[in-house]
């Protein structure tokens, strides 16, 4: 009698285990998908909130540097970095979604946003102190500006805070508002529940970042001037550059949050389908 339950058992466990490894591609080639046009976005804005270099120029000569020599470009380490950042982040949100539907599907979509925020929101500080530590203003050659710095470091523990803000804002209205949002979508915009997914997944991380520039462009001031600066020149440092950075925050949200999620969740529907 025990044997019948034994194999229902093992079955259950070589099904999990397949479809852990689909959640692990779909990531990947999700992670492959967007990272290109991530890591320019990030790159330029890391650079114009540094030293005011203009976001257009910054944009076409890091796509065209890539277009010219794309290897040197995926195995460069900002393209690590962020290749790193969201492979890690998407499987992350398939596997606890997985995993908990198997043993405990009532907390499935609380355990889901829980453990991709904290695997998120420090693998996002990492990856934005990298990118400032490579293309800030510590790396400007202006002997002026480095005079005023104190020596190279992991980063403020107020910038710190400031962008674990920031991630916090963008986690939730991508994997835990947009989906919820689907819900009050009206039949007339769109009937099927899955087209209401797209809208809601492309419509709303984009909003969340009228909430998460601000803390962006704080987060990196705090970084690149980590001396005596008063808060009302810090933010009119901010202000200054909000407008620009938004626009190019929504735009580079749409990549990483959502084309990039719902390519993810489409392969990992295809490679749940194939166990």
């Amino acid at each position: 009698m025990n044997y019948p339950e034994a194999t229902r058992h093992d079955y259950r466990s070589n099904t999990l285990w397949q479809k852990l490894g689909g959640d692990l591609t779909a990531a990947t080639f999700s992670a492959i998908l967007v990272s290109p046009t991530v890591t320019i976005i990030d790159r330029a804005l890391v650079e114009k909130a540094s030293y005011h270099k203009p976001l257009p120029h910054s944009l076409r000569s890091h796509a065209l540097a890539a277009l010219q020599s794309p290897k040197r470009f995926i195995f460069s380490r900002p393209y690590g970095y962020n290749f790193t950042l969201y492979a890690t982040t998407y499987f992350v949100a398939n596997g606890s979604e997985t995993v908990t539907k198997e043993t405990h599907p009532s907390i499935s979509s609380t355990v889901t946003f829980l453990c991709t925020l904290l695997v998120n929101v420090p693998l996002g500080v990492w990856k934005d102190i990298r990118f400032a530590q490579a293309f800030g203003i510590s790396n400007h050659n202006d002997p002026a500006r480095k005079t005023l710095l104190v020596p190279r470091r992991t980063g403020s523990a107020a910038a710190t805070a400031t962008f674990l803000v920031r991630d916090a804002i963008t986690i939730y209205g991508s994997f835990q508002l947009a989906h919820r949002c689907s819900s009050v979508i009206p039949d007339s915009l769109a009937s099927h529940p899955y087209s209401k997914i797209i809208l809601t997944q492309m419509a709303v991380p984009v909003l969340s970042q009228l909430a998460a520039t601000p803390f962006h462009l704080l987060g990196l001031d705090l970084y690149n001037r980590q001396y005596a600066v008063p808060w009302t020149d810090r933010f009119s440092v901010v202000w200054r550059y909000l407008p620009s950075a938004t626009v190019i925050r929504c735009v580079r949200i749409i990549p990483a949050f959502g084309f990039g999620i719902l390519t993810n969740m489409g392969l990992r529907s295809f490679f749940h389908s194939c166990t």
